[in-house]
C-alpha cells in the first residue's frame, strides 16, 4: 500500500468518525439540560395544555390561600411560633434575613420595597411581596410579634422572615427564583445573612432542595 493511500484511509476514517460525533450531539446532546431549562421557563409545563385562564381560575383549590391566611392570622395571635416550624408542610418554603444588630427599620423598609423593581403592599407592620398571577410571598419582622408595630414601640429587628406558601396551576419554580433574588437583595441592601428554614446558612445544596420541592409540587397540582 503507497503512502498516499495510506493518508486516504487515514483522512477517510477521521472523516467519519467527525460525522458520527456531529450525528451524535445533533440528536443525543444536552438533552437533560434542555429539561430543566423548560421546567424552569416555561409556564406551559406547569398547566393543562388546553386550559384556559378562566379554566385555571375557577378550578383552583382555595388550600393554599387558606395557609396564607393561617401565616396572617398567625403574625397576630399567640400560634405565631407555628408559621415557622412548618417544615412539615411540603408547600410552605420560609428563608430569613439575619444580622448581628437591628438594622431591619420599618420605615427603611419601605423605603428600600419603594425603590425596588417588586411590587409590594403594607399590611400594617408586615408586607406581601406581590408576584404575577395573584401569587405572593410574606415578608415579616422574625421576632414576635411578627410585625412592626408603633404602639408597642417595634420598629426594629434583627431578623426578618420570607415565607411562600406554593399555589396549584403557577409556576413555583419561577415564584422561588424571584424568592432568592429578593433575600439577596434585602441581604446586601441592609447586611444580613440569608439562612434557610433552619436558620442555617443557605447554600445552593439548600437552594436546589427547594427548588426540587417547587417543581414536585407543581407537576402534583397540573389537575
Amino acid at each position: 500500500m503507497s503512502i498516499n493511500e495510506i493518508i486516504i484511509l487515514l483522512l477517510g476514517i477521521i472523516i467519519s468518525i467527525t460525522l458520527l460525533l456531529m450525528f451524535r450531539r445533533l440528536f443525543f446532546g444536552k438533552k437533560s439540560s434542555i429539561e430543566i431549562n423548560k421546567k424552569v421557563n416555561s409556564r406551559e409545563l406547569f398547566e393543562p395544555v388546553q386550559a384556559s385562564e378562566e379554566e385555571i381560575v375557577e378550578n383552583q383549590t382555595p388550600i393554599n390561600e387558606e395557609i396564607l391566611d393561617d401565616c396572617d392570622e398567625s403574625i397576630e395571635s399567640d400560634n405565631y411560633d407555628s408559621v415557622f416550624k412548618s417544615n412539615e408542610k411540603t408547600d410552605l418554603i420560609t428563608i430569613h434575613l439575619e444580622a448581628e444588630e437591628n438594622v431591619f427599620e420599618y420605615e427603611p423598609l419601605i423605603h428600600f420595597l419603594k425603590n425596588s423593581d417588586f411590587d409590594f403592599s403594607d399590611e400594617g407592620g408586615w408586607f406581601k411581596i406581590n408576584l404575577e398571577e395573584e401569587n405572593n410571598f410574606l415578608f415579616v419582622n422574625g421576632l414576635n410579634p411578627g410585625k412592626f408595630s408603633l404602639e408597642e414601640n417595634i420598629i426594629s429587628t434583627n431578623v426578618m422572615t420570607l415565607i411562600y406558601s406554593m399555589k396549584p396551576k403557577t409556576n413555583s419554580v419561577n415564584s422561588l427564583a424571584e424568592l432568592i433574588k429578593f433575600s439577596e437583595l434585602v441581604a446586601k441592601q441592609f447586611s444580613s445573612q440569608v439562612l434557610d428554614s433552619d436558620r442555617n446558612a443557605l447554600t445552593q445544596q439548600m437552594v436546589e432542595h427547594y427548588s426540587q420541592m417547587a417543581e414536585e409540587f407543581d407537576l402534583n397540582n397540573l389537575s
